[in-house]
């Protein structure tokens, strides 16, 4: 705020929350989908997470036909009743290191001592980076598409381009 910006006006991908194949959600995601197939401007590419117990990118997969999304959608539903699945559209023109994604581990605290909240920010954080070029055409390579360290360690290239595909906040 004090250099003048909203913190919570941040674009976030086009999300749903589909608790499951019933949900409304899971219709109004179809609609969406269904619209964005008939822009002749935009690619169509969906992230597909389990909503809970998962980490490890474990569950996660990046998909642009709609009948892989479904398919997706009702395995996670039927493999753990009470399991919920996030779609997401898809950053197909991200900010890249090297021509390869990343993600930011920032490290935060809230405290709420008798009503009042306060938050602490660790002001150093890393980066993650993947092994491989951003490629929108090789949409099953997890080592393109997640950034996660247990998905990443698992390439023969982890580590070619920084030390345990990390850099430090002074490194970027």
């Amino acid at each position: 705020r004090a250099m003048g910006h909203d913190p919570f006006e941040v674009a976030i991908p086009l999300t749903f929350h589909i608790k499951s194949p019933n949900d409304p959600e899971y219709k109004h995601f179809i609609e969406v989908y269904q619209k964005e197939a008939k822009a002749s401007n935009s690619s169509n590419i969906w992230i597909i997470k389990p909503g809970e117990n998962s980490n490890r990118g474990v569950g996660i997969q990046v998909a642009d036909q709609l009948g892989e999304i479904r398919s997706l959608i009702h395995s996670m539903s039927a493999s753990n009743g009470n399991r919920t699945t996030i779609v997401q559209k898809y950053i197909e023109r991200p900010l890249l290191i090297s021509g390869r994604k990343f993600d930011i581990r920032a490290f935060a605290m809230i405290t709420s001592i008798n009503g009042c909240l306060k938050g602490y920010m660790y002001r150093d954080c890393y980066f993650r980076t993947s092994c491989k070029p951003f490629d929108l055409t090789n949409l099953g390579s997890r080592y393109v598409h997640l950034t996660n360290d247990a998905v990443q360690m698992n390439s023969e290239d982890y580590g070619k381009f920084e030390n345990g595909n990390k850099l430090s906040i002074n490194d970027f």
